[in-house]
């Protein structure tokens, strides 16, 4: 068993992080998706909708534990998604404005120039890397149809994403803890990379404690930290880490995320060229915009 968490230098190559590669869109998908969902276990019905087909085949391979595919099938899935992810318009980091272009004149904060504020699917988002709100096992989650954000991710990446994890976890040996970060490729994603952390996990209603609020503010430092090991990554876009089914406190997390991001950034200024803030809804931007004091 290694030391926990398991550093970056001992799992970037056993993941073939710098290993980018292309992805050419699949222009006959909707048939090629059809092969895949009889490959894994899921019968396509008599006129039925690619989009309503893709669900099923994501929440079946939700299911479906690391390295059990043939590369071949997992070659089809990533090209697929590739094409359907098409279909719909990506957002890139720098052509959005920055929290003081967007507000106007007046607003007296060290983010304002370094960070975007976001409403969109995580998923969408044309970035070097996105952070993943992950679980100890960091294999995904494996509830199928389950409306988090770690699901989506690993949906839209595909398979490779959940093999590149149970790689990084055999090879540490023990379960990640809140607060740590991993890095891996983003594969079928728009983005380069995923980042993923395990944040505070709290009984829906309760107040944080300090721990808890430390925890959360080591995930954002973390994510940064590994994110600045990967000379490529120069735009990162971060959710709202525990706000959803861990039950953070949104109020609460964005000052905490905000306060963090700013601390790290004043000691490495010109490290990102953008940092973006991906909200759920127009509410839990309302958060950020308080923090940020507008």
């Amino acid at each position: 068993m290694t030391d926990v968490p398991l550093p970056l230098d001992q799992y970037r190559s056993l993941v073939a992080l710098d290993d980018q590669r292309s992805i050419a869109p699949d222009p006959e998908w909707p048939t090629t998706l059809r092969t895949v969902a009889r490959a894994i276990g899921v019968a396509p019905t008599p006129n039925e909708s690619p989009t309503d087909l893709l669900r099923r085949a994501r929440n079946r391979l939700a299911e479906i534990d690391p390295y059990e595919l043939p590369s071949a099938v997992v070659d089809d899935i990533e090209r697929v998604n590739v094409a359907a992810a098409s279909t719909v318009a990506t957002i890139g980091a720098l052509d959005l404005p920055t929290v003081a272009a967007a507000s106007g004149p007046g607003i007296d904060h060290p983010l304002a120039d370094r960070v975007s504020l976001v409403v969109a699917d995580i998923t969408h988002l044309d970035v070097d890397a996105i952070v993943n709100a992950a679980n100890t096992h960091l294999l995904g989650c494996r509830l199928p149809g389950h409306p988090c954000i770690d699901n989506a991710i690993h949906s839209g990446a595909g398979p490779r994403l959940r093999d590149d994890c149970a790689t990084i976890m055999e090879a540490q040996g023990a379960l990640e803890p809140d607060g740590a970060a991993k890095i891996t490729r983003a594969h079928a994603l728009p983005s380069r990379y995923v980042v993923h952390t395990v944040g505070p996990q709290l009984v829906p209603g309760a107040e944080p404690t300090e721990a808890e609020r430390q925890a959360l503010a080591s995930c954002y430092r973390s994510c940064l930290d590994v994110a600045a090991e990967v000379e490529a990554i120069r735009t990162m876009a971060f959710c709202g880490i525990s706000t959803g089914v861990f039950s953070f406190p949104a109020d609460q997390a964005a000052a905490i995320a905000l306060a963090t991001i700013t601390e790290w950034t004043n000691a490495e200024p010109t490290r990102f060229d953008r940092i973006l803030i991906d909200c759920f809804s127009e509410r839990d931007a309302e958060h950020y915009w308080t923090a940020f004091g507008v």
